[in-house]
């Protein structure tokens, strides 16, 4: 059967049908796409331009997985904001609210790993989804603007802090919430409590979409009543994984009017749940992916840029913050706790060459062609230098196979539970184009690795001005000047550590920041 004929059988199916058979309908475009790869480009142009094209007049649902298909392929903004598009236009009748929130998640995930896909546009279309979804959710528990409880109602002792996933001292997000809860505890000396809405890549309404991806769930942290850290213990509550739930939502808002916190803190932003509680009492947002604003209908919000671009201000207007409601604060880390020290030898790494680290938990997607290419081109160059990966890098085989060169100089330790005992073991950082990593910059910092960065993400954000370069081809010569420039490298490790210690401050960042803030609540 050609795909022609497969497309049109397909196109037949009804709803029911094709749900059913969605996992076998995905595999058979996973095989397509592989397909698609060996051709010359523009047969592979017309093919998915033609595709493009004959799922115009198929439902929405159906349209929405064909699509996420092409954008997959595409890999153009304007593609996926022809996806955005159609989700925003769907009929609730076919395309739920809940089905719409997934489809959110799934492309807001495709754009945060794959900075082809963005653009200001796409970033505005997502912003608008969110905030018509959030509407959407807010009049369906009967809070549908915003009205504080009055302050002097409200426990000015009491904050309660949200994240929409929390997993272990491993997971970024979590340690920024922790840190958080920490620094309130500490410097503020405010009674924490903390809730997990299980808000990140819900599961339900999942509906038809290219390669969906699913969020981790801890469910064992659903038996504790508190969290511990440094010391400190936090009452705790965790939201079931099927949310959102409107029962559950009604309960947390009858939460906030019960015990009437003075704010409450949302982490990294995306949580429906969060923003509704935020038109009971104030809400700050602390976004995560500090490069850049959160997506969040909350009052207040603090983010790690030094200031807003266009876009920023396009969104916030989107979202109905206002720009004076915007602090650009620092953002400050907390790590995991290193527990192990290890050599060379332990990890089977060569003693005697210039280890360069490249560290993340999605870099399937973060290491392209591109950023292989330049490291071939170091190694090539510089045999004395050895690349090491360190994370989820499933294919690493697959990656590399086309650079033999880099093939010979490379090592991939996978995903390791003690970052910082591996860093202790590296020279230098290195980092992929993409918008997260802050967290594993910093670590490196603190360990005196200079970090090798273009001027983009969190981890140019993290790690500051004098650690980036304009390009790849400027990101090889700067790797060949520390492997070869004794001097420079003992310089910029100094400079590495103090601007680690600025990195892990959390009470000159995040807490002087929110002192400010609390002088301005609203009464």
């Amino acid at each position: 059967m050609t795909f022609e004929e497969y497309r049109t059988q397909i196109a037949a199916y009804d709803c029911a049908t094709y749900f059913e058979k969605y996992p076998e309908i995905d595999t058979t475009l996973e095989h397509l796409g592989r397909q698609f790869d060996q051709m010359e480009p523009a047969v592979r142009a017309h093919m998915l331009d033609s595709l493009e094209v004959a799922v115009e007049n198929v439902p929405d649902w159906m349209k929405i997985h064909f699509l996420s298909f092409c954008m997959a392929q595409k890999r153009d903004p304007h593609i996926t904001e022809k996806l955005l598009d159609t989700v925003l236009a769907a009929d609730y009748s076919e395309v739920g609210e809940y089905n719409k929130l997934s489809h959110y998640w799934q492309i807001t995930r495709a754009v945060f790993t794959d900075g082809t896909l963005k653009s200001s546009e796409v970033e505005r279309k997502l912003t608008g989804l969110y905030h018509t979804l959030f509407e959407a959710f807010s009049t369906a528990v009967g809070v549908t603007k915003r009205c504080y409880i009055p302050r002097k109602e409200r426990n000015q002792n009491l904050v309660i802090v949200f994240s929409p996933q929390v997993l272990g001292l491993g997971h970024a997000p979590t340690k920024t919430l922790l840190d958080r809860s920490y620094v309130l505890k500490t410097f503020l000396h405010k009674e924490v409590m903390i809730v997990n809405t299980a808000m990140y890549m819900t599961k339900k309404g999942r509906a038809p979409f290219y390669h969906m991806q699913e969020a981790e769930y801890a469910a064992e942290l659903s038996e504790l009543s508190s969290l511990e850290f440094k010391g400190e213990t936090f009452s705790y509550m965790q939201c079931p994984e099927d949310m959102p739930d409107l029962q559950v939502i009604a309960s947390l808002v009858q939460l906030i009017r019960d015990r009437r916190p003075d704010y409450i803190i949302g982490i990294g932003g995306n949580d429906i749940c969060a923003d509704i509680c935020g038109r009971i009492v104030p809400q700050i947002t602390v976004s995560t992916v500090f490069s850049g604003i959160a997506t969040s209908c909350g009052e207040w919000q603090m983010v790690g840029k030094r200031t807003l671009s266009g876009t920023d201000e396009m969104r916030l207007q989107e979202l109905g913050v206002q720009k004076e409601c915007v602090k650009c604060v620092p953002f400050t880390f907390s790590f995991k706790p290193q527990q192990d020290h290890y050599t060379r030898a332990d990890l089977t790494l060569p003693e005697e060459k210039f280890l360069v680290a490249t560290v993340g938990w999605r870099l399937d997607d973060e290491v392209t062609g591109a950023y292989l290419k330049m490291l071939e081109e170091a190694v090539g160059e510089e045999p004395a230098i050895h690349v090491v990966f360190v994370g989820r890098f499933h294919r690493f085989g697959e990656a590399l196979a086309g650079y033999p060169v880099l093939q010979a100089h490379a090592t991939n330790l996978g995903e390791q539970q003690d970052v910082l005992a591996v860093l202790e073991c590296m020279d230098l950082y290195v980092n992929p184009a993409r918008s997260g990593g802050g967290s594993s910059a910093a670590e490196a910092l603190s360990k005196g690795l200079p970090v090798v960065t273009l001027p983009v993400g969190d981890v140019a954000v993290a790690a500051g001005e004098i650690f980036e370069v304009e390009d790849y081809p400027a990101m090889q010569r700067q790797i060949l000047r520390y492997a070869a420039d004794h001097r420079l490298y003992a310089e910029m490790t100094q400079k590495a550590r103090a601007r680690a210690e600025l990195l892990l401050d959390s009470k000159a960042g995040f807490g002087q920041a929110l002192m400010e803030i609390e002088q301005q609540l609203e009464s």
